[in-house]
């Protein structure tokens, strides 16, 4: 018995010792757990602390322009946009044209400063509060780690730049041109024949690069520069290229076609009138004359009487009846001088002073008789009436037909139908027959 009790104690003693050996192993583990979650919770208060410190300023990757807006608060971010949009806003545009110098600053010439961001959003100016606290809550929305890791450069904050821009007003840029236009262009005065007969003086004119000024200005107030605008520029002069010398060439008739009419009677009388405001007309080539308007301009304090016209099939009395035969006898004249007008159209009815399809109708506002002076040299429209003679002279340089004649020919095709040609003839021997038209005329009702 003594036995077993020794070795039951030795055993207990034993079961003890080994007991006693798993506790102290338990022990170190749990004061190690805890000292880790200690220093863990510290490191997150630590990381949190730093993202809190952050919290009133910028992340990187922010610019306005060339300037980092990294690290900035709010308050220090609106000053920078206001510095910077002010730097534009006190820009000067300075142009001067032959020693004569206009001077605008932005608020006059109207330019409008904006910030644009790289999201394509806009603000105002008196949005830099809004616009700062934008980029400051930059990337604030994300957690905490995702904060830290952007601070210590393991993580890319997003990108976002700002840049002032500039856009100028159309109206109070072109009403700048405008003024350069009415300070500093002339247009050039070409010697001329008046209608009484006299060659005026000719003027030089002035020409300036409106176009180039504009262009250089509307560059300059949409780009992004604080740089102030200094432009000089020069007109030119430019001659006349008709002097006096020239236009006493003008003094051979050309052509020449007459009509008959009665002196006596209200529409003689309307074709004097028409005859005396058209005569003396003077066309430098290219320049174009309106029958109408200037038949029916009565500045000259003349007034034409009732007579007879045509209006929807039947003769009526209406005032300036009988003017077409100044048109049409114009239109004969020209044809024989080479000349096919801009612009033709035949009366309603048939006229028995030309031959059919030969006419020309004008009615005011309606009906026109347009002449070009298509020649290189200058023309002179000269009508006149003699008796019951009405005629009609183109008056140009000597020899500027050279070996053409011209003729005008009507083919009827019928009592109120037919076609008109000209026929173009060099040296007597016939080159063309030039088709002009084909008129359908109404019957008298």
């Amino acid at each position: 018995m003594k036995k077993l009790y020794k070795a039951l104690a030795v055993a207990g003693v034993a079961g003890t010792v080994a007991l006693a050996a798993m506790g102290g192993v338990y022990g170190v583990n749990y004061y190690t757990e805890q000292k880790e979650a200690r220093a863990a919770e510290a490191e997150i208060k630590r990381r949190e602390a730093i993202v809190g410190n952050r919290s009133e300023v910028s992340y990187g990757n922010k610019t306005l322009g060339s300037i980092d807006l990294s690290g900035m608060t709010v308050e220090e971010i609106i000053t920078k946009l206001k510095a910077e949009s002010k730097a534009y806003k006190d820009r000067k545009v300075k142009v001067t044209v032959d020693g004569r110098k206009y001077k605008f600053s932005m608020k006059e010439l109207g330019e409008k400063i904006f910030y644009k961001a790289s999201d394509g959003t806009k603000f105002q100016p008196g949005d830099e509060e809004k616009l700062a606290e934008v980029i400051v809550n930059m990337d604030k929305d994300r957690d905490m780690q995702e904060q830290y890791n952007i601070i210590t450069g393991k993580a890319s904050p997003s990108e976002y730049s700002v840049n002032v821009k500039c856009q100028y007003d159309k109206k109070k840029l072109e009403k700048f041109i405008k003024k350069l236009e009415k300070n500093h262009v002339k247009a050039v005065t070409n010697a001329r024949i008046t209608k009484s007969g006299v060659i005026t003086e000719p003027q030089n004119g002035r020409s300036l690069k409106l176009d180039k000024i504009k262009d250089g200005l509307k560059e300059y107030l949409q780009a992004d520069t604080k740089e102030n605008y200094n432009a000089k520029y020069k007109t030119k002069a430019i001659k006349p290229e008709w002097k006096k010398d020239d236009l006493k060439k003008v003094n051979t008739v050309i052509s020449e076609f007459s009509t008959s009419f009665i002196s006596t009677s209200s529409r003689g009388h309307n074709i004097q009138v028409g005859a005396s405001r058209i005569n003396g007309t003077f066309l430098l080539p290219g320049e174009q004359v309106s029958f109408d308007k200037v038949i029916h301009d009565s500045s000259d304090g003349q007034s034409f009487q009732a007579a007879g016209s045509y209006l929807n099939g039947k003769v009526v009395q209406t005032e300036g009846g009988g003017i077409c035969q100044v048109s049409t006898t114009a239109y004969n004249a020209l044809l024989l001088a080479g000349i096919i007008p801009v612009r033709r159209l035949p009366h309603s009815m048939t006229v028995h002073y030309v031959p059919l399809g030969l006419d020309a109708a004008i009615s005011e506002g309606v009906k026109d008789l347009i002449v070009e002076n298509k020649y290189d040299v200058p023309i002179i429209i000269k009508a006149f009436t003699e008796g019951s003679t009405l005629t009609f002279q183109i008056v140009s340089y000597k020899g500027v037909l050279g070996d053409y004649t011209y003729k005008p020919r009507s083919v009827p095709l019928s009592s109120l139908k037919a076609e008109a040609y000209l026929d173009i003839y060099k040296n007597g021997k016939l080159k063309e027959s030039k088709f002009l038209h084909t008129d359908t005329y109404r019957e008298a009702s």
